[in-house]
């Protein structure tokens, strides 16, 4: 009889040798196959074991999309170690930070990485540096540096490596916390493996697909395409970025793309384009939106230029991969639902008091399930007021933070981040409501609303937004059409036309960046 595997890497193991000679990754001109991948994982996984990398250690990988990233990926998990991943674009201090609390013990980097370094600051004293690019002599500030290389090659001794159990944990995920550190969330094998099966049966996901990731791995939207892609075993094609729209749309089409995983941005970028590229993506079977609300207006375009395309909009956040996601079937009737809980989960609308609402009223939403993670690192107290204990010691509640209303049929409608709400003249304003309402308007791509102080109401709205070219709106339309979608003390006070809005590298909407733009807007005013 044979089982399900019930490690990540163990997926892998499994689908390399039912088909061992399939492309399994298409990277920077290079195409794997499913047993390059999982030999070069397991040569890593012994090399590190025999440096000395024990069981339950952390091995941080700070690089871009790149094969490299994710042979380190199973690499490290098969050496029993914990994998974390950083945007390789992350200044130090913030790697320095990461390296520092998640109490790392293998950092996989480029060699131009340590040269950004400020040379005096020594990297943490038992660190091992591996350094994937160049076989050279490792750099003057690491002595004792690996090449990445050298360490995927046949080792002439046998090694043994670790046995691990289910809940085990396999990975931390950083994500920004609302004091500006970084808060590492605590993921066992368990956690994901059942995440990553419950989003593949939804997308009836099959061997024949090819998955396009152009998303950053330090994302976890990105990194379960890679862990999803090798468990259904089909080919993952990973682009370093979403930067370059023509590189991404000839990659769909020379590699007949089947399922392209997107966030609102890279569907802007695509509506903004002179003429829309529908023959280039006639191979996509299905499209996929999370990470921030995938504007209705989008929506709508897609199904009139994309009519053979499956649409799936959805909702998640790192402290258990995904939430919902709406069936295809019905976003034409419901676009503005991201859908019902996936398969495996439960979730509730509550009041302030945790108790349930009623259909139609607002509330924040709770999840429970085996993909709830276990907690934040190292910080019990954080822990303790997110993930709230429920009737036994292996159930938890995850306070999602996110104001939600369901409806009578169960599908959920996200309204905004609670900490998005803003007092004005003693009106609560959601300013969610207030991006959404705007990019209802033809032409509108893209839109960010943000808090101004002001000295009598507390604050009023200032909202930047992107328009298409040849839309041609004015200020004044803008504020017409808010007149007539919203009540009057929700009505922006400013408005700002930006050619484009500033991303973070997992392309979401840096609201940091546009406060200070603000900041030095409204300084400039006065």
């Amino acid at each position: 009889m044979q089982f399900d595997p019930v490690l990540l890497h163990d997926w892998l193991t499994r689908t390399a040798s039912r088909r061992p000679g399939k492309t399994a990754l298409v990277s920077r001109g290079q195409r794997l196959t499913y047993r390059e991948i999982e030999e070069k994982s397991t040569r890593l996984a012994e090399a590190l074991v025999l440096m000395g990398f024990k069981k339950g250690e952390r091995g941080v990988i700070c690089l871009d999309n790149c094969p490299e990233a994710v042979i380190a990926i199973y690499g490290i998990l098969k050496a029993g170690g914990i994998f974390v991943v950083i945007d390789s674009k992350s200044p130090w201090p913030v790697v320095d930070s990461i390296l520092e609390d998640s109490g790392a013990r293998l950092l996989v980097t480029y060699r131009r990485k340590i040269y950004q370094r400020d040379s005096s600051k020594n990297l943490l004293a038992d660190l091992q540096l591996v350094i994937v690019d160049g076989s050279q002599s490792p750099p003057r500030t690491c002595p004792k540096a690996l090449n990445f290389s050298g360490l995927v090659e046949k080792l002439s001794v046998e090694v043994k490596l670790p046995r691990l159990l289910e809940n085990d944990l396999a990975c931390l995920i950083y994500t920004s916390g609302s004091t500006g550190k970084s808060k590492g969330i605590v993921c066992t094998h368990h956690n994901m493996v059942t995440a990553a099966r419950s989003i593949i049966q939804y997308l009836e996901n099959t061997p024949d697909d090819i998955i396009l990731d152009v998303l950053p791995l330090s994302f976890d939207y990105g990194l379960y395409q890679v862990l999803m892609c090798f468990m259904f075993g089909g080919t993952l094609v990973l682009e370093p970025s979403f930067a370059y729209i023509q590189d991404i749309l000839a990659a769909i089409e020379k590699e007949k793309v089947t399922g392209f995983p997107i966030i609102p941005s890279i569907s802007a970028m695509l509506l903004r384009l002179k003429k829309f590229p529908a023959r280039q993506l006639r191979s996509l079977r299905y499209i996929t939106n999370t990470g921030a609300a995938w504007p209705v207006s989008h929506i709508r375009q897609f199904r009139e230029l994309l009519p053979w395309v499956k649409l799936y909009s959805m909702y998640g956040l790192s402290e258990c991969k995904r939430v919902s996601y709406l069936p295809p079937e019905l976003i034409d009737q419901h676009p503005d639902s991201v859908g019902i809980p996936m398969p495996n989960l439960e979730v509730a609308v509550v009041d302030r008091r945790g108790k349930p609402v009623p259909p139609g009223k607002s509330g924040q939403l709770v999840v429970r399930g085996p993909s709830v993670m276990q907690g934040y690192w190292r910080d019990k107290k954080l822990t303790d007021k997110v993930f709230r204990r429920g009737r036994y010691p292996e159930e938890r509640w995850l306070q999602t933070g996110d104001l939600f209303r369901q409806d009578e049929n169960g599908l959920l409608y996200y309204l905004g981040r609670r900490d998005r709400q803003i007092k004005s003249y003693g009106h609560r304003i959601n300013l969610a409501e207030v991006e959404k309402t705007i990019a209802s308007l033809s032409g509108v791509v893209e839109t960010a609303a943000v808090p101004i102080p002001d000295d009598i109401g507390g604050a009023v709205i200032g909202v930047f937004i992107v328009m298409k070219r040849e839309a041609g709106l004015s200020e004044i339309q803008v504020k017409q059409h808010c007149q007539q979608n919203l009540e009057p003390y929700k009505i922006p006070r400013h408005i700002w036309l930006l050619d484009a809005l500033p991303k973070t590298p997992n392309g979401k909407i840096n609201y940091k960046e546009l406060r200070s733009r603000l900041y030095k807007k409204t300084r400039g005013s006065q």
